[in-house]
Formats: structure tokens, sequence, C-alpha cells
């Protein structure tokens, strides 16, 4: 059995190891003492050994893990699940942050890469990681860019300014550096020289030169060209900036004497000699000018840094990537800085200490303990910078937070632009549109991605896994007080006491239970299959079909077949590991019914579900849908709510089932 200590001391190994950790490193983050990490590492040498690894140990460097057989380590390290304590690695474990990860690394780095490799630096097979080449690959082709393979290695090939176009578009969109434009200052002087244009320029040279920066580097340096534009309008500069004569000569300061150049050419001023170097440092640190072991310093006391202030603060930094690798790009020009007594202008000090002073406060606090900066005497200003890159971190996990809505539209470009500005102008701060899309224009993937639907259209019909709100195009107050309810109960997942109910009067609670009565004319004992065997698939779906085609055409079997088909082509009907719920992509029946199907035994859906319990078939109107909705809304419900799942599992006839479906009913009214 492995002890929790031990647990963190090999996730701790594993982080590190392309480099060597001594004893007393290990104790300070495991909080243990020098003696008894040794002894961890004595007790667990043979257990690693015999999993595929090695723990190395050298004479005045420490210890390393080394990993001699990728596969049987990996399973070691699922099996006690010990997978998700690499931080490094579990930010590239989402499909979304993988591809953003082998994106950079193959455009704006124009790296080869090899997918053995790969796959075995982000704990993935090769063949999940060949999905996600396929997944990019799709992306790219709009661009007219393509994968080709030399040898074993992939890279990305077309014309230099689809690269570029892509580039743009996906790296640095306006969220990328949403937090900038909430600052009071970039909002009055945006007009000298847009990001956009920044961002371009930077590409541009450093591409053609050859100069391969990450996007937190291009970003960091279009944050610091903004601020100097803004601390030169105001007459600050720096000075004294004493770097070798041999800079000149540098690529690095060609390429910022170029940049320099044609933003002097837009904003109408001259920036001076100084301004250039620094520019020229900030390219510099990435390449040739600062140790590449100093990345490696600074990350380690960042992580150490970050898992402290995330332990006593409770922001969730540690888990930031972007953010660490943003705080080791500004810090390495800024520890040039504080060596030769450079002083840097902030022209949002003052903002920054007013308006985000608590951040300000955690970052002087904190950062005072950074072994960098413990030999030097960090002016606000300073600390100014780095808060900014705390201050985005926030903006992103704000932004993180917010419910993803897709807005679904008539095919009217107007009147679909018009239900989104509206929904942006009331919900701004607590909702992100995913895409405003018409019905037909629906992706499955986007389904996958997203917590509710806003539309125009009446989607009575159809059946989604989240949940659905029917509005006005002009989005009246109804509307808007609709969402805010559900977005008031979303932000607190657990029922709401009662005394925070709102008051319901008795001719409501006469009406809602009358509306509940109506509810259960398309939940009738006629249409409820209770079975006690393991059945097939196609029987269920067949005898379900039997009891709703009562009443029905003659055909009704076999369109709804065709059109449950269709449905099931436009998005997903699994909402869950145990709940289905097939329908047609339009209406073909005259009354609204749902036949349900409870299957304590299970049944084999397909090879990804193999133990689907309930099967909810809906075969909505021709004419009107007025109380399906309802209906819906409480198999939503049942998703989550695994206590009511259970006990359904448990009944012997219909009346059992309503009742607990009821209380689903009234959950979601």
């Amino acid at each position: 059995m492995i002890k929790q200590k031990q647990r963190e001391l090999i996730s701790l190994l594993v982080r590190s190891k392309n480099g060597y950790k001594s004893s007393q490193e290990l104790a300070a983050e495991l909080s243990l003492s020098d003696r008894t990490v040794r002894t961890y590492l004595k007790d667990l040498k043979a257990l690693i050994e015999s999993n595929g690894g090695n723990i190395v140990s050298k004479q005045g460097y420490g210890f390393q893990l080394e990993i001699l057989d990728r596969t049987s380590f990996n399973l070691f390290l699922i099996e006690h699940h010990l997978l998700d304590k690499n931080i490094e690695q579990s930010q590239c474990r989402e499909a979304s942050e993988r591809k953003h990860y082998i994106l950079n690394l193959l455009l704006l780095e124009s790296q080869k890469i090899d997918v053995e490799t790969l796959s075995e630096q982000l704990f993935i097979s090769s063949s999940q990681l060949n999905k996600d080449i396929a997944e990019i690959k799709s992306q790219l082709q709009s661009y007219e860019l393509t994968l080709k393979k030399s040898h074993s290695l992939i890279y990305v090939d077309g014309e230099e300014k689809a690269k570029r176009h892509f580039i743009m578009s996906y790296f640095f969109h306006e969220e990328s550096i949403n937090f900038l434009h909430h600052l009071s200052y970039f909002n009055q002087t945006c007009e000298a020289i847009s990001f956009d244009t920044l961002t371009i320029i930077i590409l541009d040279e450093c591409r053609e030169a050859n100069i391969k920066l990450s996007d937190v580097m291009i970003q960091n340096i279009v944050l610091h060209l903004s601020l100097s534009i803004k601390r030169l309008q105001s007459g600050l500069s720096i000075q004294n900036l004493d770097l070798p004569l041999s800079t000149d000569s540098t690529l690095e300061y060609q390429v910022a004497k170029r940049i320099i150049a044609r933003i002097e050419s837009i904003i109408g001023f001259h920036f001076p000699k100084e301004e250039q170097m620094y520019l020229t440092l900030h390219l510099m640190s990435k390449s040739n000018l600062i140790q590449n072991n100093l990345d490696e310093e600074l990350g380690g006391s960042l992580a150490n840094l970050l898992a402290k202030i995330q332990q006593e603060t409770g922001y969730p930094f540690w888990h930031d990537e972007q953010l660490k690798n943003g705080l080791i790009q500004h810090l390495k020009p800024m520890l040039v800085r504080l060596q030769q007594n450079i002083k840097l202008e902030n022209p949002l000090i003052d903002e920054i200490k007013n308006q985000y002073a608590e951040v300000f406060r955690l970052v002087k606090h904190y950062f005072n303990q950074l072994p960098n900066l413990n030999n030097y005497d960090v002016n606000d200003d300073e600390w100014g910078y780095l808060a900014l890159h705390f201050l985005a971190s926030l903006e992103k996990l704000k932004n993180d937070q917010k419910a993803k809505v897709l807005i679904i539209c008539a095919t009217g470009l107007g009147s679909a632009q018009l239900l989104k500005n509206r929904v942006e102008r009331e919900f701004d701060e607590r909702v992100k549109i995913v895409a405003t899309r018409g019905y037909y224009e629906i992706e499955p993937a986007m389904l996958n991605e997203i917590d509710f639907i806003i539309s125009s259209v009446d989607l009575s019909s159809k059946v989604f896994k989240v949940p659905v709100f029917h509005v006005s195009v002009f989005f009246c107050e109804e509307d808007v007080q609709a969402i805010r309810r559900y977005l008031s109960h979303r932000q607190s997942p657990n029922s709401l006491p009662k005394n925070a109910l709102p008051l319901v009067s008795d001719d409501k609670k006469q009406n809602h239970a009358k509306y509940i009565a109506q509810l259960f004319d398309e939940i009738a004992a006629d249409y409820f299959y209770l079975c006690q065997q393991k059945p097939t698939k196609q029987a269920v779906i067949d005898h379900l079909l039997n009891l709703l085609s009562v009443n029905e055409a003659k055909n009704f079997k076999q369109e709804m077949n065709k059109q449950m088909e269709k449905r099931q082509a436009i998005g997903e009907i699994i909402f869950s590991p145990t709940i289905v719920v097939p329908h047609p992509a339009i209406p073909v029946g005259k009354i609204a019914k749902i036949a349900i199907a409870v299957i304590p035994e299970g049944l084999i859906w397909d090879e990804h579900y193999q133990d689907i319990k309930f099967v909810f078939m809906i075969s909505p109107s021709i004419y009107q849908n007025s109380n399906l909705a309802m209906m819906t809304k409480a198999i939503v419900n049942l998703i989550d709510d695994l206590a009511i799942q259970q006990a359904m599992l448990k009944i012997s006839d219909f009346n059992q089932f309503k009742s607990l479906f009821i209380q689903l009913i009234e959950k979601g009214a």
C-alpha cells in the first residue's frame, strides 16, 4: 500500500524527470524531513523498478526518475491514480489543450513532431494522439494548409501567408488578451495602434527572421510595446540600458529595429534607441542571451510559489501553465533590469493599485519570497507588471466559469445578430456565446461543449441534453428573467433551501398541479414498459414503437425509424451512461407521446454504452407540443439525480414510476 506522501513523491519525480532533485528540495516541497524522503525513496525503488522505471541517484545532484519501459510505467501511474498529479502533462490531457500545444509546436515554433515521442511526453496513446492530429488537419484545411510527413516527422505545409492567417485567428483572437481590453488605459489608447496590428507586425518580422516564439511570448511583447507607447506619450522612456556593444550585431537587434520602424510609421512618433534595445532584450531572452537553465530554475521556484498561493488563498494559479510560462518570460528581462538598476515606469500602476489592490498585495507579498528576487529591491512599477499576468489569469478563469451558450435562430442573419447582441448586453458577465447557428447548421460536437441553448425557433419537438430556452428574437423581459433564474440556480448546484424559493400563491399551486396532471396525459400506463429481462436494443425500440403507433398512420413506425436516424446524425441522443432518448428530427405523430422502458438489468446500446437502464422514446406532435418541454426537462434532471435513478430501478408498476417522475418535473418547474 503506497502512502499518500509516497504518492506525492512519485508525482514530483515524474514532473521533474528531465532533471535532478536533491532530497532537501523534495523534502521542502513535501513538508517532510530530508531523512524521511530518503527512506521513502529507498522503499519505493523496488516498486518503481518492477514497473518500468528507475530512481537514479547522483552525488552532488540528487535524484532523478528514469523511465525504461514507457507502457509499463504509464500503466503503473494509471493503476495507482498518479497520472493526475502530473501538473505539466495534465495541462495537455484535455483534447483542446493538447491540440493547442501541438499547434504551438507546429506553427509558432515551426517544429516537426514525432508522434511516438510526443505521445510519451503527453502520457497518451499514439492512437489518441493521431485522432488529435486528424482534427488539427481538418482545422488547417480551410486555410489551405496540410499536414505532411517526412520520415517519421509531421509538419505543416503551405504558404507562409496562410500560416500567419491561421496563427492570428487561432492563437490571438480577442479572448487571448481579453483582460487588457478591460483596463481603462487600453480602452483610451488603443486608437494609436491596435493589439491585432502589433501582433501581426511581431509575427511577420519574427517569422521572416526564423525567430521562434510561443503564443505566450508574443503576447508578452505585445503588452510590452503597448505600454512603451503609453510611456512615450507621457514623456517617459527607459534610461541607461547597458547591454554589450555586440548586441547591435545580433539578429534579434535587427528584428527589433524593423518592428520599431513599422510601429513608428503607424503611430507617428519616434522610439528612442533604448526602447529598441529593450525589445531586443525580450527577443534574446527567448534564445541565447539568457541561459536555458534559468527557465528550469525559475520554473521550479514558480511552481512551488504558485502551489503555495493556491493552498493559502484558494486562487487556482497552480494549474495555469500559460500563467507560469508568461511569468518566466517576463521575469527573465526583469532580472536583467534589476541587475543593471534599470527603472521601468508602469503607466498602469495607479489603476492597478486602486482597482485591483487585493491582487497587487498578493503578488507583492508572495513574490518577495521568490528566491530569484531575494537580493533586489523591487519597486511598485515592477510589482504592477507581475500583477498584470495574474489579473489576466483571473480574467481567463472568469471566462471559463461563464455558462457556454449556443444561439439558434432561423436562417436570417440579421435576426440572429440582433438576438446575440441582446443576450450579450444582458448577460455579458455570466455567459459566453459559443456560436450562432441555424437549426440545420448545428454540429454534433458543438452540443457537447455548451451549457444551454437560447433559441428563437420552437424546439419543443426536439430533445437536447442541455436546457433550451425558447425566446422572442427581441429578447423580452420575460425571456431575460427565465434565463436569470436558471443562471442563479446553476451557480448553486445543490438544491436551494425552501425559504430561499419564491412564494407561490394558492392559485398558482392549483394551476401547477393541474399542469402536471396534463403532462401525464403524455405518459400513460399504456406507453410504459418495465422489462425484467436483459433485452436487445432492437427489441426495446420495436416494443416502444408498437406502443406509440396506436392511433397513428400506418407508416408511423417506418417514418419514426427514419427520422430518429436523422436526429441521431444531428447530435447525440445518449444523455448519460444509463439514459438514452431516441426521438425524430421532425414530428411524425398526431399526438405528443412518450414511451418509457425501465430496464433494471440494463441493455447494450452500442460498444461504448453497454448498461442502458432507461429508454425515453419521444414522439412529438405535428400539431402542438405545449407540455413536452417540461417533460424533457424532467428527463434532463434525471441524469444527475442518481438517487431517483436507483429508486426507479426498484419499482414494480407504473404508479410508482409516476410518483418519482413527478418529483423530477417539480424539480425543474
